[in-house]
């Protein structure tokens, strides 16, 4: 085992302890410690640290950061919570509702975006029905991650398998082949997390109020927001039509958050509001992973499987079990570069395996540490490591057996009846 496997690992136990360890131990700090061992002992350079860093996540998560402050700022998280989680609601409506909301925004914007939209909705339906608000987050984390599933554009590994250029009309092939299986996997996590929230409901109550917007001159944030979208979408429509033409998120979303600090009277607080520790955690986690992978630890740990990576049950595997550890955007970006040529049922299955992936820990997805870090700005005692395996794992076996099933055995079959 090399050091910088070691420091990884060790990374991920602290973290699956952090429940046990002082309250003002942030998941941040414990990523930043971790970085900063590896380049002390050694095991990555300054220059290389930098250089693995993708800019282009930190860019696009500042661009969304923005944007949702502004939102938030705005007022329209409070309408919209007021709306599906009124005093006259039910929770299955509610439920329902906020599914629909965050699986659409997870599908236009990105998972990473609608988990920064969501968090305030979900933890005004805790204080609306008097729970704690580790349950509706967790909820927000298994309908992002599961919703995003379906779209080339919903979440960072999704992108670069398309960036790939193995795709005519990139949406049309992820809704082909996995619309069926995330509508599926939602419907189960709908009914499962309905009885997890009733149970919850009738067992404790919860209190807080999260803090009031200002509500000064919304239209820069809803200029933002679409502008933000019709980026997005349309960058992925000319991608399919000129592959080479491909526009890095993370300039999209520093363009479309321009209105908020061009206009915007709250401009200089928006800044502030900005997460910036988790910006620094994802800075931190790519000089942790340019560590592990320039060790060429998951390199010697694939072994005689690299001959092997267009089979479904290691695409499976690698996808799923590696992104545990190494997080699924580097995962999937090491596997695009191994595959010799990939051909549309493996990298569906690649991109389904590994984008399930977040639903097992908390640091399987960048979302789910996003969640959790925007719930503790707004003061809110978020979920525990292992609570969340607990809640997720019912949803995560479901819906990796259900995705399994179509893209390997379903779907080649109607492709080729009809053709």
């Amino acid at each position: 085992m090399t050091i910088s496997l070691g420091v990884a690992i060790a990374i991920f136990f602290v973290i699956s302890i952090r429940q046990w360890l002082p309250p003002q131990i942030r998941i941040w700090q414990i990523m930043v410690a971790g970085a900063v061992i590896l380049l002390v002992l050694g095991q990555i350079s300054p220059t290389n640290a930098f250089k693995a860093i993708d800019w282009n996540v930190v860019g696009y998560l500042f661009g969304v950061f923005s944007v949702a402050s502004a939102l938030y700022d705005s007022g329209l998280p409070h309408t919209i919570s007021q709306k599906i989680a009124g005093s006259s609601a039910a929770l299955g409506r509610t439920l329902f509702l906020f599914m629909v909301l965050v699986s659409v925004t997870s599908i236009v914007l990105t998972n990473d975006a609608a988990a920064v939209i969501g968090t305030p909705i979900a933890l005004s339906i805790a204080i609306a029905f008097r729970i704690r608000p580790a349950i509706p987050l967790i909820a927000l984390c298994a309908i992002v991650t599961v919703a995003s599933m379906m779209s080339p554009v919903g979440n960072p590994q999704n992108i670069l398998i398309v960036a790939d250029g193995h795709f005519d009309n990139p949406i049309g092939a992820f809704v082909l082949w996995l619309t069926v299986p995330t509508v599926l996997s939602l419907a189960f996590a709908f009914v499962w997390l309905l009885f997890c929230l009733k149970t919850e409901q009738s067992s404790t109550e919860g209190s807080g109020t999260l803090p009031e917007p200002t509500k000064q001159l919304a239209w820069p944030a809803y200029l933002s927001t679409g502008l933000l979208a019709v980026l997005v979408a349309g960058d992925s429509l000319l991608l399919s039509r000129f592959p080479d033409l491909n526009i890095p998120l993370g300039y999209i979303s520093l363009i479309a958050c321009a209105p908020v600090y061009l206009f915007s009277p709250q401009r200089v607080n928006l800044f502030k509001e900005v997460d910036w520790h988790t910006l620094i955690f994802f800075v931190a986690m790519f000089v942790v992973t340019g560590a592990v992978l320039q060790s060429g630890a998951l390199q010697s740990m694939l072994g005689p499987w690299q001959q092997r990576l267009d089979e479904p049950l290691v695409v499976t595997t690698i996808g799923f079990w590696a992104s545990q550890l190494f997080s699924n955007v580097p995962v999937v970006e090491i596997y695009l570069n191994l595959m010799n040529e990939g051909n549309v049922p493996t990298l569906m299955l690649l991109a389904a395996m590994s984008t399930l992936a977040g639903n097992l820990f908390i640091i399987s997805a960048a979302s789910n540490v996003i969640i959790v870090q925007q719930a503790e700005k707004f003061g809110a005692e978020p979920f525990t490591f292992w609570q969340f395996t607990r809640l997720v794992l019912p949803i995560t076996i479901v819906s990796i057996a259900v995705s399994y099933a179509w893209v390997v055995w379903v779907m080649p079959e109607l492709v080729s009846l009809t053709n």
